[in-house]
C-alpha cells in the first residue's frame, strides 16, 4: 500500500548492492528499515557524505528491543545528531481499539504545532474533547514501536503522550543542518504497515513526513518546540526474568566487578526435585518413635514498637516571647531630650533651694557634685564610661567659654 502512494509521485527502488556516494547522489530520500546488521565505518562515512555534503534525506526505522533486538549498531550513526533509539517497548495499558497492548493508540503525541496544526485542517478522525487542548484530538496509531532519546541539535515531532507507557517519551526525532541534509528517526517501522496505513491519521502524517523530506516548503522554527513535555528515561528491572530465576542474596558479589548485563549473574543450570527421599523420611520418624504430622502454617505476630502515627489536624501552638520589661525602665529620662533633662535636673534642684524646710534648703557637696556630673553626662560634656570630678568637669567647660571669647569679640 505504501509503494502504492509512493509511486504516484515517486521512483521507488531496492538496494541491494554496497552503499557508494555515487548510488545514493541520484536519491532524495534513503530509507533503512529494520536493518538486521551491522555497519561499517566505510558506510557510516556514506551515510554521513549523504546527509551533510549531498544534503540528502535519510529515514531510519527500528522496532521494539531497538539494537539488541535487531543486531545493528545504527545508534552509533545517529548519536551524531542527538538521535537515539532505545531498546524499551511502547504499551498501552488498557483497552482501546486495538486487542494488543503494543499496538498503541497515542492521543496528544503530535508536540511540532506547525504539525498538529496541519493534520487538524485535514479531513481525519478527530476525539473531540471539550476540556482539552486541541492537540489531543488527533489519535494515530504507533504498533510495535520503541521510544527514543532526542537532544539537540535534533527536535522532537511525536511523543507516548500522558497514556501510553512510557509517558511523554520521544516516538520521532528530526535533524536537519540548514542545508537540506535531514534525519528522521522512527521507533516503528509497523507503523507504515499496510494494516496501520488504512488509518487517517496515520496515513496524513505519512503524507506529511514525505513533503518534510522530499522538498523545502516545510520549515521549523524554535517555535513550534517551545511546549514540548518530556519525562525522564527510567530504566526498570526485568521482574518476569528474575521471577523465572531466583537466587537467595547477591551478599558474594560484594567487592567485585558487576558485569553490565545483569543476566549474567544468575545460574542458569537447570535443577530437579524429586520425592524419592520422602518414604525415607517417613521411616525415620517410625524409627525415633515420632508422630509423623503435616507442617502447619504458623500465623506471624509482628510487634509494633511505635505508635500508629496520626495526621496533625491543627498547626502547633508555640507559646509567645515574654514582654520586655519596660517597668524598669524610665521611658521620660530615656527618650526625651539633652534640653528636657537639664530642665528637668534644674527643676528638682530649685524645687529643693524653696523647700521650707531648713536642711533642704542648702545643698550639700555631694548633691551638688551629682548635679554637675549628671548636667556633664546629659550635654555630652564627658563620656558615661568617665568618672571625673565635678571640679575638672567645671575646668573644661571654663576651658571652652574662654576659647570662645575671641570669636565674640570678632
Amino acid at each position: 500500500m505504501m509503494h502504492r502512494k509512493l509511486k504516484v509521485n515517486w521512483n521507488v527502488e531496492q538496494n541491494n548492492a554496497e552503499l557508494r556516494k555515487e548510488r545514493l547522489a541520484r536519491v532524495k530520500i534513503f530509507v533503512i528499515a529494520g536493518p538486521q546488521d551491522r555497519f561499517t565505518e566505510d558506510e557510516f562515512e556514506v551515510l554521513k557524505h549523504y546527509v551533510e555534503v549531498q544534503g540528502g534525506s535519510l529515514v531510519v526505522l527500528l522496532g521494539e528491543g531497538g539494537e539488541p533486538e535487531f543486531n545493528t549498531n545504527v545508534n552509533f550513526f545517529l548519536e551524531q545528531y542527538g538521535l537515539y533509539i532505545n531498546g524499551d517497548t511502547v504499551v498501552r495499558p488498557h483497552y482501546y481499539k486495538n486487542f494488543h497492548p503494543k499496538e498503541c493508540i497515542v492521543g496528544g503525541g503530535v508536540v511540532c504545532e506547525s504539525m498538529w496544526r496541519h493534520l487538524l485542517k485535514l479531513d481525519i478522525e478527530k476525539v473531540d474533547f471539550d476540556f482539552s487542548d486541541e492537540k489531543y484530538k488527533i489519535h494515530f496509531q504507533y504498533p510495535y514501536g520503541a521510544t527514543l532519546n532526542v537532544s539537540e541539535p535534533a527536535n522532537v515531532l511525536l511523543t507516548t503522550g500522558p497514556v501510553v507507557y512510557p509517558f511523554n517519551r520521544p516516538l520521532v526525532g528530526y535533524f536537519t543542518n540548514g542545508k537540506g541534509g535531514k534525519i528522521l528517526a522512527m521507533g516503528s517501522g509497523y507503523i507504515w504497515h499496510d494494516k496501520y496505513l488504512q488509518d487517517k491519521t496515520n496515513d496524513a502524517m505519512f503524507e506529511y513526513l514525505i513533503k518534510l523530506l522530499g522538498g523545502d516548503e516545510i520549515t521549523y522554527s524554535h517555535l513550534d518546540f517551545n511546549d514540548v513535555e518530556l519525562s525522564d528515561n527510567k530504566h526498570f528491572t526485568d521482574i518476569g526474568f528474575l521471577a523465572d530465576m531466583p537466587k537467595a542474596c547477591l551478599i558474594d558479589s560484594i567487592g567485585t566487578d558487576m558485569p553490565t548485563d545483569f543476566k549474567q549473574m544468575f545460574d542458569m543450570r537447570l535443577y530437579g526435585l524429586s520425592n524419592r527421599l520422602l518414604k525415607d523420611v517417613m521411616d525415620t520418624y517410625e524409627q525415633l518413635h515420632v508422630k509423623y504430622e503435616p507442617l502447619k502454617i504458623i500465623k506471624p505476630q509482628f510487634e509494633i514498637p511505635l505508635p500508629n502515627v496520626q495526621l496533625a489536624t491543627f498547626p502547633p501552638i508555640f507559646s509567645e516571647p515574654s514582654a520586655p520589661p519596660l517597668e524598669l525602665y524610665d521611658l521620660d529620662e530615656t527618650f526625651s531630650g539633652a534640653r528636657s533633662q537639664l530642665a528637668h535636673m534644674t527643676g528638682q534642684v530649685l524645687q529643693a533651694l524653696q523647700s521650707k524646710e531648713p536642711q533642704r534648703r542648702a545643698l550639700n557637696q555631694r548633691e551638688l557634685e551629682n548635679y554637675i556630673k549628671e548636667c556633664a553626662r546629659i550635654t555630652a560634656i564627658v563620656d558615661d564610661r568617665q568618672d571625673m570630678a565635678a571640679r575638672e568637669i567645671l575646668n573644661i567647660v571654663a576651658r571652652q567659654i574662654i576659647s570662645y571669647r575671641p570669636y565674640a569679640e570678632d
